[in-house]
């Protein structure tokens, strides 16, 4: 059976072959089996007769027979059947306008070539017949639901009643209202078949919309999947609701976002079940957790370079979920010519309560520049709270100890103790490259201690805010802006260690002037800080091409030895252009600014590279 089954299917191929050879001439089996068709027809549309310019627009980006224009036809037959299928496309226009007896009339017309050749061009016409605009005389609902039926009304949501009769309009009352009953507790309410009755004399319309709200809901057990060594204790610290309360999908999700923000998690869902459960209502919906667990450590290395420090590198460490509630350490190196520093921090989330953390770190480096050459050692401990979804505010303690190399006053020692508070306001749309929002900063550190063997008591205020426009909305044209003011209260500035003066300068200040150079300087020629620094920076950023972007700068600051700034040292003012390429991991910044008033001291120009936008 085998062996005849083998001669049969040699026989097939044997006799395909002799077909395709009968069928080809000699040079057949080098062209392909389909040819792309080649336009016949060139043709132009045009659509008249609609209600408005706004559906003529429309009509005009909908339409298949507009948006195949480029393209032509094969033939007038096959652009009367391609014109033909639009005509539902513009009915339907009609109806969301309120029209319901439109007629459209479509007209072909090749247009006549020379005597003896084909035709190759052809005009469409669709000439619309709107009709007389109906009117909405009602719109009711009709909610059913297992148990408890709610009452809602068409008209609270939109519905156009006594007004032209838009299918928009009542489609978007009826989506509003299966919306509201969703966040209301009836999860699974959907809308029926809606029934519409049109007086063709008063031009009028009845709509009637079945909604089957569903049971109302609440509430089950809440249950987690896929936890290895996060606690379950810890993720429910984060919930916002409680076993019996009247279930909202918008929690539901809050709650997801808040899990997946802990960054603990590769994935995350949280869900209710996909069905109603069987029963009475209210019907009891278990909620489940269903998860995938992060790599708990994470090392990471960047570089930077300033043509006023030069190059440095930094070394990052992240062990994430010590103890399985996110407690988090981490430790810094960074090694550049001017800074050296090692930094040590510990974080502990959901800290006593919901949506406070303590936090941690200590921090020895060792900096020299122009102002100062100093080792020192910072301890910082605190509490961060955070008061909504753009505020959060923060108190702890501060116990540093420096060795200060002054390049006239030589060697002195701080011991200082600081009580630091902060608020902080973020209203803008992403952390390493904002398009559009603001954000502020505000720092309040009240210091007591010893400097250079007497007794040390100052305060410091620093505040620091930047707005950033989206010109277009599409995010390629940015205006960005950016202002900071600081104050040290006290009566001299000898009594304030040179490692805690406000300076200006730098990178991440005025760029175009050397790290600390603005201000005052001694005898020497080197920055000496101040009670008081302005600075105002602005940006205008826009899209070159594709992950490309360009930005052009202004910045200006100016540094006082009074505590209310005089600018009697002058105010610096720098401009520059940039250059971005937006990488996954954030912006990478490349800038070169040059001063516009730079003194006797200052280069002619400062050379930018790092990671994320300047502010």
């Amino acid at each position: 059976m085998r062996e005849s089954l083998s001669y049969l299917t040699r026989g097939i191929w044997v006799l395909s072959l002799a077909l395709l050879s009968a069928c080809a001439d000699n040079d057949g089996l080098n062209e392909p089996l389909f040819q792309k068709p080649e336009t016949a027809i060139e043709y132009e549309t045009e659509i008249t007769g609609l209600p408005d310019e706004a559906a003529t627009d429309i009509a005009e980006k909908a339409l298949a027979t507009f948006q195949r224009e480029d393209d032509g036809a094969q033939s007038v037959a096959f652009l009367r059947r391609r014109a033909s299928s639009d005509e539902a496309v513009v009915q339907k226009l009609l109806r969301s306008r309120g029209y319901y007896q439109g007629s459209v009339e479509i007209t072909v017309t090749p247009i006549q070539p020379e005597e003896g050749t084909e035709v190759t061009q052809a005009t469409v016409l669709f000439e619309v017949d709107p009709g007389p605009v109906f009117t909405l005389a009602s719109h009711d609902f009709e909610i059913s639901s297992r148990g408890l039926s709610p009452e809602l009304t068409a008209a609270e949501f939109g519905a156009p009643i006594g007004e032209p009769a838009s299918a928009a309009a009542i489609l978007d009352a009826e989506n509003l209202a299966v919306l509201r009953l969703r966040e209301s507790g009836f999860p699974y309410a959907a809308r029926g078949k809606r029934q519409a009755l049109a007086d063709l004399e008063a031009k009028t319309i009845e709509v009637v919309t079945p909604i089957d709200a569903g049971p109302l809901a609440v509430y089950g057990n809440l249950t987690f999947e896929g936890l290895d060594e996060v606690e379950e204790a810890y993720l429910r610290t984060y919930l916002d609701f409680d076993v019996g309360q009247t279930f909202a999908q918008e929690e539901l999700e809050d709650y997801q976002d808040e899990l997946l923000a802990t960054d603990l998690f590769d994935s995350i869902s949280v869900r209710a079940p996909e069905d109603p459960p069987e029963g009475e209502a209210p019907v009891s919906l278990p909620i489940t957790v269903a998860a995938t667990e992060r790599k708990k450590r994470t090392v990471g290395a960047s570089a930077r370079y300033n043509t006023d420090d030069g190059p440095s590198v930094k070394l990052d460490y992240e062990n994430r979920n010590l103890f399985g509630s996110n407690e988090t350490f981490t430790a810094e190196a960074i090694a550049g010519l001017d800074l050296q520093s090692l930094t040590f921090g510990y974080r502990e989330p959901q800290y006593l309560r919901d949506g406070q953390e303590f936090i941690t770190q200590f921090k020895i480096s060792n900096e020299a520049d122009d102002a100062f050459d100093a080792q020192t050692a910072t301890l910082t401990a605190g509490i961060s709270r955070k008061l909504s979804d753009f505020w959060t505010v923060g108190a702890g303690g501060l116990l540093e100890a420096s060795l200060i190399d002054d390049s006239l006053e030589g060697e002195s020692e701080s011991y200082l103790f600081g009580i630091p508070l902060s608020a902080t306001y973020d209203g803008s749309d992403d952390l390493l490259n904002p398009t559009k929002g603001s954000r502020l900063l505000a720092q309040v550190t009240p210091f007591v201690g010893s400097f250079d063997e007497s007794f040390a008591s100052f305060l410091t205020i620093d505040t620091r805010g930047s707005t950033y426009y989206d010109i277009t909305g599409t995010k390629d044209y940015v205006l960005a802006a950016r202002g900071r003011a600081g104050f040290i209260l006290t009566d001299e500035l000898s009594t304030v260690p040179d490692t805690r003066r406000l300076y200006s300068g730098g990178g991440s200040s005025v760029r175009g002037f050397e790290q600390r150079s603005i201000g005052p300087l001694d005898a020497a020629g080197d920055p000496t800080g101040g009670l008081s620094v302005l600075e105002l920076n602005g940006e205008f950023r826009g899209t070159i091409s594709g992950d490309l972007g360009g930005v052009v700068f202004v910045d200006a600051g100016s540094v006082s030895e009074e505590i209310a700034p005089n600018f009697e040292e002058g105010v610096q003012v720098a401009a520059g252009v940039g250059i971005r390429y937006y990488s996954p991991a954030g912006p990478i910044r490349v800038d070169i600014a040059f001063p516009l008033n730079g003194r006797g001291n200052d280069d002619t120009f400062q050379f930018y590279f790092s990671i994320g936008q300047a502010f």
